[in-house]
């Protein structure tokens, strides 16, 4: 926490708390809308509220005075889990909680909190723990398939908040740069090399992953083609898909995450230094976007469409099969050859030509593509 800011005048909320999405790429979608609200209420003090992973990835971009972790996020909450968390927000006495979720949690957790004004989107039976809310964007009676980056710009448009600049952007942190400087030193980078992060996870379910066996034809392409230094990401739960592909790949990667330690502020540093990120539709993504670093998106059974991100360094690999996109975790449909074929019908040739195509591109101030 930072010392209290100047008072602002009678008529902008003095203490701000901003709810954050639970997601790490909704967090940096959010980015524009949350630059844009701190630039307009640069004199009310604005407190974050996320679960911790939220709050790291936002470490060091300057966009709010302190920081609130909610522990109540879970598959299974219940409203007793919200009293702490709850406290810890009234102890802010904030005047305005601005609700990035949608989730009847969060409502709950602002109103036990005793914030006087709550705004978020009137959906998932919470409209009535709002003080002010906005109708979202529907197709008949359902929520219409809308951009994430926009639908946060707009929650912030009931606060007269204009958004001019809609580019997700993070920040490194020292201990980031630090912990990214020595791992690349010790495993032995050439700078002269492309750097190549692979990222095979999915927290969202496996109906996400493209399989294991295709990432590591990808990094043996690119060594052999491109000379490339592979990174295999990992998130925490996500080590045995990358120790899978490092089993499976010809060649030893750079560095495989699977056998240390990793952290957000790490990854951002490391991107920051990549050429190119690939990657299935994860939170990876996004951060990569996020720090300038081109990416290869490989899309199955989610839609590109909730989460256009307006960054022209990206280039997303899909194929049409009739049952795609489902936006389920796991393929509904049975082993056979229907089977999760939204990304087993993508090849490695495909995947591998939109790399070179980005690899052999124009690079841009800092000799990346």
């Amino acid at each position: 926490m930072i010392a209290m800011k100047s008072a602002p005048s009678a008529n902008v909320p003095k203490r701000i708390a901003v709810f954050l999405p639970g997601w790490i790429g909704d967090v940096v979608m959010a980015t524009p809308a949350l630059r844009a609200l701190r630039a307009h209420f640069e004199s009310s003090w604005i407190a974050l509220v996320g679960k911790a992973g939220a709050l790291e990835v936002l470490r060091g971009a300057g966009l709010a005075d302190g920081t609130i972790t909610d522990t109540s996020a879970g598959r299974s909450w219940r409203p007793l889990r919200l009293l702490r968390p709850a406290w810890r927000v009234r102890g802010g006495r904030f005047d305005l909680a601005l609700l990035l979720p949608n989730s009847f949690r969060v409502a709950l957790l602002a109103m036990m909190a005793g914030v006087p004004r709550r705004l978020g989107y009137a959906r998932d039976w919470r409209t009535w723990l709002l003080s002010e809310s906005l109708a979202p964007p529907m197709d008949g009676k359902r929520p219409a398939v809308y951009p994430a980056l926009q639908y946060y710009i707009d929650l912030v448009g009931l606060l007269d908040v204009s958004v001019t600049d809609r580019r997700m952007a993070l920040a490194v942190t020292a201990d980031g740069e630090e912990s990214a400087e020595r791992l690349l030193s010790e495993a032995g980078w050439d700078s002269a090399r492309p750097l190549v992060m692979l990222n095979p996870g999915g927290a969202f379910g496996p109906s996400k992953r493209w399989p294991a066996e295709r990432y590591a034809a990808i990094a043996d392409a690119l060594i052999a083609g491109r000379d490339a230094q592979i990174i295999l990401n990992a998130a925490p739960g996500e080590q045995s898909v990358a120790d899978e592909v490092a089993g499976l790949m010809q060649n030893r990667p750079l560095i495989n995450f699977a056998e240390r330690d990793n952290s957000l502020a790490l990854v951002k540093s490391v991107l920051q230094r990549s050429q190119l990120l690939v990657t299935n539709d994860t939170g990876a993504r996004h951060i990569a976007a996020a720090m300038g670093t081109a990416v290869v998106t490989i899309f199955g059974s989610t839609d590109p469409d909730w989460t256009t991100i307006d960054y022209d360094r990206e280039r997303i690999v899909r194929t049409d099969v009739p049952c795609a996109p489902c936006q389920k975790k796991v393929c509904p449909n049975p082993p056979g050859p229907t089977f999760h074929q939204c990304m087993l019908a993508i090849e490695p040739a495909e995947v591998t030509a939109a790399a070179e195509q980005i690899l052999s591109g124009p690079t841009d101030s800092g000799g990346r593509p």
